[in-house]
């Protein structure tokens, strides 16, 4: 009896391939029949699953931004009911950083996956830069986080005018964006990229 291969499964396998290897191998010697043998397939089963790279690479992209959009709903859902702003929006924050680890007793995120996440989400962003709709999606969702993150903010200090609570909001979302450009370039890991956001939040929530 053949075996029954679930076809999302499968699609979301080679996509996880191709992020390894071009995080590892860089995209210049990416082409499908490397992806096929870094998911350990043939290049024929690669091809009854996707056309070719671009086909790929769509649907590989679309992966990361539906990941954010489940983040995005996760951080929201946190936010709404910031009985400990603070804490709140600094875990919300830390959460963006692949590779940060909260428990000091987790075993922490081995090296290749959080920077293959990370190229995965460099990656995501330039593509949208050249496809409106995608840029859309980014810039509504980081807007929705702002605002609820200002929310938070507001919570500890309730005379702070509206305006300057979201640019803080947006300020700090800034900064997470700038530590994810130094962790693609491997300036910093992850530890020292937390520290950072603690410092800043900080300063936010300091009367």
């Amino acid at each position: 009896m053949p075996k029954i291969v679930d076809r999302r499964q499968r699609r979301d396998e080679v996509a996880a391939a191709l992020w390894r290897l071009a995080y590892r191998e860089g995209w210049g010697a990416v082409s499908l029949r490397k992806v096929a043998a870094e998911a350990g397939l043939s290049l024929g089963s690669v091809q009854h699953y996707f056309a070719g790279m671009d086909d790929l690479l769509d649907f590989a992209v679309g992966g990361v931004l539906d990941a954010l959009d489940e983040r995005l709903a996760d951080q929201l859902a946190t936010l709404d009911d910031p009985r400990h702003a603070h804490e709140t929006v600094l875990r919300v924050l830390r959460s963006m950083i692949p590779g940060v680890v909260e428990d000091p007793s987790a075993e922490p995120v081995p090296d290749t996956v959080w920077q293959t996440q990370v190229m995965a989400w460099l990656t995501v962003v330039a593509k949208a830069v050249q496809i409106p709709e995608m840029s859309a999606r980014l810039s509504a969702g980081s807007g929705r986080l702002a605002e609820a993150i200002a929310a938070a903010i507001r919570l500890s200090a309730p005379r702070r005018p509206l305006d300057d609570t979201l640019r803080d909001a947006r300020g700090l979302l800034s900064l997470v964006e700038g530590l994810l450009l130094q962790l693609a370039r491997r300036d910093i890991g992850p530890a020292e990229a937390s520290a950072v956001i603690g410092r800043f939040t900080a300063a936010v929530f300091t009367p």
